[in-house]
């Protein structure tokens, strides 16, 4: 005999341990916009440049350079998003600086806007190497200029940025990759604000696209595996002894 012994639905206006459920709770609560926000964001990306700028940049990492990625504020959580971790490539290197971190509040909003920081951040760069930059809206000192100067001194210059009125970064990068960002980040209605940013999430996906694809071109070997698995200590330990930077050093290889 047969027992079908999935759980049946709540009814209309229950919960799943049957009691009743608020307006708004559920597939149509506010929880529910937030996810359909990044998933639309991320069915809109183009990712045709993210081949593009995949060609241009396995050719440079082949010779022995690597991808220095910047980004200020809450940006710069992607600088650090792909480095020493599972699944990412050993020649990414978050180019870092702690005046541009998110935790500095309101401060780092000063710092971002700052001339001349962003090509003393770059400065000195290898210029056989490439420079992403992730800025949602471009419009603010470091990205730009650290782009600027890192095109100039010969890096390949891609951004992660969103496409708009203002936005002075993808006019300096070699390679563009639109995140399609509304502007102010923010999706969902709240009260008489927005919420659910997404930029972080829709940059991530960018990166992770970019990287994979470079490494597809570059014919694997250079992925890090968890540490947890087995062997994992080992695979990384050969990876480190060829990339030193990610035993720790700031900034450079």
């Amino acid at each position: 005999m047969i027992v079908n012994s999935a759980t049946p639905s709540p009814r209309e206006g229950e919960g799943r341990g049957g009691g009743r459920t608020a307006p708004g709770d559920g597939q149509d609560g506010i929880a529910s916009r937030v996810r359909h926000a990044a998933l639309d964001a991320l069915a809109r990306l183009d990712l045709v440049p993210v081949a593009a700028a995949a060609r241009a940049l396995a050719p440079r990492v082949r010779a022995g350079g690597v991808l220095h990625v910047l980004g200020a504020g809450h940006s710069q959580l992607l600088a650090l998003e792909g480095f020493y971790r599972a699944g990412g490539p050993a020649w990414l290197v978050p180019l870092v600086d702690e005046r541009l971190s998110p935790a500095r509040g309101v401060r780092v909003t000063e710092y971002e806007r700052s001339p001349g920081l962003g090509p003393d951040l770059v400065g000195g760069l290898d210029p056989c190497g490439a420079l992403l930059v992730v800025s949602s809206s471009g419009r603010n000192a470091v990205p730009v200029e650290a782009a600027a100067a890192a095109r100039a001194a010969g890096l390949l210059t891609i951004a992660i940025t969103s496409r708009g009125p203002g936005n002075r970064l993808a006019p300096a990068v070699e390679h563009v990759l639109d995140s399609g960002v509304p502007a102010g980040d923010a999706t969902v209605p709240v009260g008489g604000a927005r919420m659910g940013p997404i930029s972080t999430v829709v940059g991530a996906v960018l990166l992770h696209a970019l990287l994979a694809e470079t490494e597809t071109l570059l014919g694997g070997g250079s992925v890090l595996v968890s540490n947890n698995v087995d062997g994992g200590d080992a695979h990384n330990a050969a990876l480190i002894s060829r990339y030193p930077h990610l035993a720790g050093q700031s900034g450079r290889p």
